[in-house]
C-alpha cells in the first residue's frame, strides 16, 4: 500500500466523516486540507473565496497538498472537493497515496448541502437551481475524479461504519494493486498481480464503479470450464451468479463465426450497455471478448482475468482485441482497454508446460526489446524460472506488465513505438499461418521467430553474433525447440498478409542489442531466405 491514503469526492460526499473513521480504523493521523486552510488563513472557506477569489484559495491549496505529499508519516488525508482540477496537484497525490473516490446520487448531495447552505460555489440558490449546478459540476470534474484508485458510495442509507468497512476490504484486494497502464489515448486502468485473488473480486468490480450497476457475463473456453472450474464458479459468485458462455478452445476457433454466437447469446438474454464482460481465459478468448465488449452496442466495459502466463504478461494488457481470418492473423479487430487486469497466479498451477513455455517467450521478448538487466535477471534465474518459484513468476509478471504499460502509454495504436512488441511476431506468424496454428501455440512461434529476427539483424550487421547466441542461449536452457524447417518461398508470401505490414512496404523489428531493437523495412528476399536458415534442422550452430 501506498504511504499515504487520500479521500476525493464531490462537496458533502462525506470525506471527513469517513476519512476520521478510517483514521480511527488505522491509528493514523486525519488531515483535512480545508481545515488547514481555514486555520492557515485566519477566516473561513466563504470568506477566502469571497475576498481573495479562488485562485487564491487554490494556490493555498496546492500548498498544503505538497507538504503533505513530502511527510514521511502515513497520513489519511481529506480533499477539498476540486483538489484534483490542478493535474500538479493530481500528480503529488498519485505518486505519494491511494485515492479513494466517495461518492453519492446528486440528489443525496444536494440534499445534504442544502441542510446548511454555506458552500461558497452553490450558495444562495434554490432546490432545483442546486441540483442542476451539481450535475453541471459532477459532469465537469468527472475526467479528475476517474484518476482515483477506487470508489465507495456514501449513500444515506449507509451507516459510516458500513463505509468504512467497504474501504478496509477494498485497500486489502488493492494491496495486489502492481501498476497502471495509462494509454496515450483513453482512461487509465489497474492490473493486479497475487494470489488466489479471483474469490476477492466482487470488492474489485464495486470499487471500479462496475457493481451494482452493471450486468455481468463471464467469457471462457471449454477447455479452461473443465481445468479451473472451482476458480470460475468462484468468479460467477463475485460477480452474483451470472451467466457463463463457452467459445469453442483453440486459436482455430478464433472467428467472427464464433464471435457471433456470443452476441447472440447476449442479444437474446436483453444484455443492454449496461453490461460488463469478464474473460476468464487465455489470449484467444482474451481478444475475442474485448472485441466483443468494443463492438456490441457499440462498446460495453470489460474486464481481464488471464488465465495463461502468455495471456497475463501480453494480450490482456494493451487492449489489443481481435479475430482471425482465412487471410491472416488478427486482422479484424479494434483498440479496445479494459477496466482492469486481474493476474491470479494460483490459476497457472493446471497450466500445461508447452503453455508455460508459451509464456516465457514473451517474457524473454521483454527482456531483448527493451530492459537488458531483465534479459539478465531471466539469465541468473534460469532454475526458479522452471520451478515455477512464486517470487519470481510475480516479478516477471509485473515487469513484462510495466515494459508493455509504459510502451502504450507512448503509443497506443501502434503509430511508432509500439511496434517493437512485435519482435519475432513476423516471422512467428507466418509459422503459425504456414501450420494452419495447430503444430505450435503463438508464445512457441514467436521463441522461433526471435531466432530468425536476430539472425537477420546479424546478417544486416545490426547485431553482434555474441549477442545473437546469448538470445538463443537462454532459449535453449529454457527449453525452447530450435528448429522448424520452413518453406521459405510460402513463409515469404504468409509474412506478404500480415496486419503490421504497411503499404508497400515489409515491417521487421529487428535487434540491435540486448535491451534494443529497431523497425526495419523491405529486406532483401535473399537476406530473409538466410535468416531462415537459423531454425533449419541442418543448420550447424
Amino acid at each position: 500500500m501506498k504511504k499515504h491514503l487520500y479521500f476525493t469526492g464531490f462537496m458533502a460526499s462525506g470525506k471527513s466523516r469517513t476519512g476520521r473513521a478510517l483514521a480511527d480504523r488505522l491509528g493514523r493521523p486525519l488531515v483535512d486540507t480545508d481545515n488547514v486552510i481555514v486555520e492557515r488563513a485566519g477566516k473561513s472557506i466563504t470568506e477566502i473565496f469571497e475576498q481573495d477569489g479562488e485562485a487564491a484559495f487554490r494556490k493555498m491549496e496546492h500548498d498544503v497538498i505538497e507538504e503533505i505529499a513530502k511527510s514521511e508519516k502515513p497520513l489519511v488525508v481529506s480533499l477539498g472537493g476540486g483538489a484534483l482540477t490542478r493535474p500538479d496537484n493530481l500528480k503529488l497525490i498519485s505518486e505519494s497515496g491511494t485515492i479513494i473516490r466517495l461518492w453519492a446520487k446528486p440528489e443525496v448531495l444536494s440534499e445534504r448541502i442544502g441542510r446548511k447552505n454555506t458552500r461558497p460555489l452553490l450558495a444562495n440558490l434554490n432546490d432545483e437551481e442546486r441540483l442542476e449546478k451539481i450535475k453541471q459540476m459532477l459532469k465537469e470534474r468527472e475526467k479528475n475524479y476517474a484518476h482515483a484508485n477506487f470508489s465507495v458510495e456514501s449513500s444515506n442509507d449507509c451507516s459510516e461504519n458500513h463505509v468504512t468497512e467497504r474501504i478496509m476490504h477494498m485497500l486489502k484486494f488493492w494491496e495486489n494493486h502492481a501498476l497502471d497502464v495509462h494509454p496515450s489515448e483513453g482512461d487509465s486502468y489497474p492490473i493486479f498481480i497475487g494470489k488466489n485473488i479471483v474469490p476477492d473480486a466482487a470488492i474489485m468490480l464495486e470499487g471500479l464503479r462496475l457493481s451494482p450497476t452493471y450486468e455481468f457475463l463471464i467469457c471462457t473456453d471449454t477447455t479452461i470450464a473443465k481445468e479451473q472450474s472451482v476458480k470460475l464458479s468462484e468468479l460467477r459468485g463475485q460477480a452474483g451468479r451470472c451467466p457463463i458462455f463457452k467459445f469453442q478452445a483453440g486459436e482455430g476457433h478464433k472467428t467472427l463465426h464464433n464471435l457471433n454466437q456470443l452476441y447472440s447469446f447476449m442479444l437474446h438474454r436483453g444484455y443492454t450497455r449496461k453490461s460488463c464482460l469478464l474473460q476468464f481465459s487465455g489470449g484467444v478468448v482474451g481478444d475475442m471478448a474485448g472485441f466483443g465488449a468494443a463492438t456490441y452496442q457499440r462498446g460495453i466495459p470489460f474486464v481481464q482475468f488471464p488465465t495463461t502466463l502468455l495471456s497475463m504478461v501480453d494480450s490482456s494488457v494493451g487492449g489489443k482485441v481481435a479475430v482471425n481470418h482465412a487471410e491472416g492473423k488478427n486482422m479484424i479487430g479494434a483498440f479496445y482497454q479494459p477496466k482492469a487486469v486481474v493476474c491470479d497466479i494460483s490459476v497457472l498451477s493446471t497450466l500445461p508446460p508447452t503453455e508455460y513455455l508459451a509464456g516465457l517467450a514473451e517474457i524473454v521478448k521483454y527482456g531483448v526489446i527493451y530492459d537488458e538487466d531483465f534479459f539478465t535477471y531471466l539469465e541468473n534465474n534460469v532454475e526458479k524460472i522452471k520451478a515455477h518459484d512464486y517470487e519470481v513468476l510475480k516479478h516477471m509478471i509485473f515487469r513484462s506488465c510495466q515494459i508493455k504499460a509504459e510502451v502504450v502509454g507512448i503509443d497506443e495504436k501502434e503509430a511508432g513505438l509500439r511496434a517493437i512488441l512485435n519482435y519475432g511476431h513476423t516471422f512467428g506468424h507466418a509459422i503459425e499461418k504456414l501450420t494452419h496454428y495447430e503444430l505450435y501455440s503463438h508464445g512457441i512461434a514467436v521463441s522461433l521467430g526471435m531466432r530468425v529476427a536476430a539472425r537477420a539483424a546479424v546478417l544486416l550487421g545490426k547485431l553482434s553474433e555474441d549477442d545473437e547466441k546469448r538470445q538463443n542461449a537462454l532459449l535453449d536452457t529454457l527449453g525452447f525447440p530450435k528448429y522448424y524447417n520452413v518453406n521459405v518461398d510460402a513463409a515469404w508470401n504468409a509474412m506478404a498478409v500480415d496486419k503490421k505490414a504497411e503499404k508497400g512496404t515489409r515491417v521487421y523489428i529487428l535487434p540491435t542489442k540486448i535491451g534494443k531493437v529497431e523497425k526495419v523495412c523491405n529486406i532483401d528476399k535473399g537476406i530473409i531466405a538466410n535468416a531462415w536458415k537459423a531454425i533449419q534442422a541442418s543448420e550447424v550452430l
